[in-house]
C-alpha cells in the first residue's frame, strides 16, 4: 500500500483536521480522518482524542464498539473541561483486511473510492443540507448556496447521540481511496478527481497533480486529504 497526505490550515488560523496514518493491527490496516467541530481549541482536541483512541487498538475490534469507545473518551474529556457540547468532531475510519474494506463514519468527512475512471462514494454527509437534498427540498444548485450547508446532524460528541454509518466494499489492485475533510472536498469535486486519477496511473504523479490543483484554490476552511493506493 502507498499513501500520501496533506493538511493545510485554513483562514481560522488553527487546524482542526487530524489524519491517522495507516497502521497495522494483526491482519488489518487502519486509518482515519477527523475534523473538529466548534471552537478551534476544543474541536481540535476532540479530533485528536478520537484518532488517538483508534490508534491505541491492539486487536481486531468491531467498528461499532470502537466508535463507542471514542464517545466514552470524549465524555471523559468533556467532564474535565466542563463544556461537553463544545467537544465534538467528525470521524471517518477505514479498515482494510485483504481485499475487503470496512468503513465507519459519523459527520461530513468523506471516504471516496476511485477505480480507473469511476468514483464510488463510501460515506454520506450527515448534514442538514444533505438531508434536504435527499428529501427533494433543495436542488443541487440551491444546495450550493444554502446558508446552513455546514450544519451537522450527527457528530462524535459527549453532548449528544451519533448515527454510525457502516459499509463494506471490495478492493482491487490499483484502486485509490481518499479520506478528506470538508475543506478539501468542498474545493476539489469527485468528478474532477476521478478524471485526474484515470489520467495519472502513477500514484506519485497523481498526488503531485492533486496538490497542484488544491494550491490554486482559495481555501475557506482547513483542507486535509489522506490518499491510499491499493497494492495487495
Amino acid at each position: 500500500m502507498k499513501f500520501r497526505k496533506l493538511s493545510i490550515t485554513g483562514p481560522k488560523g488553527e487546524n482542526q483536521d487530524v489524519i491517522l496514518d495507516p497502521f497495522q493491527v494483526g491482519d488489518t490496516i487502519w486509518c482515519g480522518i477527523a475534523d473538529g467541530v466548534g471552537s478551534a481549541a476544543l474541536g481540535g482536541m476532540a479530533a485528536r482524542a478520537g484518532l488517538d483512541e483508534v490508534q491505541g487498538i491492539t486487536a481486531a475490534e468491531p467498528m461499532g464498539e470502537l466508535f463507542a469507545r471514542v464517545s466514552r473518551k470524549l465524555a471523559t474529556l468533556a467532564e474535565q473541561h466542563g463544556n461537553p457540547k463544545s467537544l465534538s468532531t467528525t470521524l471517518s475510519l477505514l479498515c482494510i483486511e485483504g481485499d475487503k474494506a470496512h468503513v465507519g463514519h459519523v459527520g461530513d468527512t468523506r471516504i471516496t473510492h476511485y477505480r480507473r475512471g469511476g468514483v464510488m462514494t463510501r460515506t454520506k454527509d450527515q448534514t442538514e443540507v444533505q438531508k434536504l437534498l435527499d428529501d427533494g427540498v433543495l436542488t443541487k444548485n440551491q444546495a450550493r448556496r444554502y446558508p446552513r450547508r455546514n450544519v451537522l446532524l450527527s457528530a462524535m460528541s459527549a453532548g449528544r447521540e451519533y448515527d454510525l454509518h457502516e459499509a463494506t466494499f471490495s478492493l482491487e489492485v490499483g484502486d485509490r481511496v481518499l479520506l478528506t475533510s470538508d475543506g478539501f472536498h468542498g474545493k476539489l469535486l469527485r468528478p474532477q478527481l476521478a478524471s485526474l486519477s484515470a489520467a495519472t496511473p502513477d500514484f506519485d504523479e497523481f498526488w503531485r497533480a492533486l496538490e497542484d490543483k488544491l494550491s490554486r484554490e482559495s481555501l475557506d476552511d482547513d483542507a486535509s486529504c489522506l490518499a491510499i493506493e491499493i497494492d495487495l
